[in-house]
């Protein structure tokens, strides 16, 4: 919903700029239009104003800079009528549409329903007391907290996690995930998924491309992930966020939907 929203904003800033481009470009060029007729097989481009008593026409076809300077006033002038409809539109839409998404939906529900759902959604997280299962927690990295009482690294964890509790999709979160066995230093992928057809699904969310020791880090997980049999688009899933840091909600809706959700709809 925000990020479907966020994109109408900035579509409806970058119409602006470009209706405000076109009147600057409409301040600066000369009066009348342009037309063109053929002359002894070739084109003649004239320049046609209004005059006293009707249209007067002046052969313009050798001075490039006023045939350039008309072509670019129509241009403008398409332009700034398009980028004020697109505008009118955008907000129309922006005040009548109305988020359907599962977890849009979830949220407009009372608390009844919506501990209902976290509750569901936790069932196979939970430890015997009844508490999520938290691995390798450290307070310093686990700072948000989800709907299920899980806590995670970052807000597009919270994103992830609260799409597949919302689903009701049981998941283990940063579990110990050994290359070899007795291995001392096992992965860690941010979620597995033990499906009921006895596959294995690892999940990895990219949050800090733009570091390189991060970089490094994934490029080697990645690499005992395909030395283990784990293949992106098969049962691998790697998201992003984007160069803002920022994460489609949209987005992991669909990757839940297409790669994970049918497993439970059997």
């Amino acid at each position: 919903m925000e990020d479907f929203l966020e994109f109408i904003d900035a579509e409806i800033f970058l119409q602006r700029i470009l209706a405000k481009k076109s009147k600057q470009t409409l301040k600066r060029c000369p009066e009348g239009s342009l037309c063109s007729k053929q002359r002894k097989g070739k084109t003649a481009f004239y320049h046609q104003k209004r005059v006293e008593g009707g249209v007067r026409q002046s052969n313009i076809s050798n001075q490039k800079d006023l045939i350039k300077a008309l072509l670019d006033k129509r241009v403008s002038e398409v332009t700034l009528t398009a980028a004020e409809k697109n505008i009118r539109a955008l907000q129309k839409l922006k005040e009548q549409y109305q988020p359907n998404a599962f977890t849009d939906i979830i949220g407009q529900l009372s608390k009844s329903y919506r501990d209902a759902v976290a509750a569901l959604g936790s069932a196979q997280t939970l430890d015997e007391e009844g508490k999520p299962i938290q691995y390798h927690f450290d307070p310093e990295k686990h700072i948000h907290e989800t709907n299920c009482g899980q806590m995670v690294r970052s807000k597009s964890e919270v994103i992830i996690t609260n799409t597949l509790t919302g689903y009701g999709i049981p998941f283990s979160y940063e579990k110990d995930f050994p290359r070899y066995e007795g291995d001392e230093w096992p992965l860690q992928p941010d979620f597995t998924f033990d499906l009921p057809n006895g596959e294995v699904k690892l999940w990895e969310h990219l949050g800090m491309l733009t570091k390189e020791k991060y970089c490094k880090h994934n490029a080697d997980k990645l690499y005992w992930y395909q030395k283990l049999g784990f293949h992106i688009g098969r049962n691998l899933i790697i998201t992003q966020d984007d160069a803002k840091g920022n994460c489609s909600s949209p987005y992991i809706d669909k990757m839940i939907r297409e790669h994970l959700l049918p497993y439970y709809r059997r």
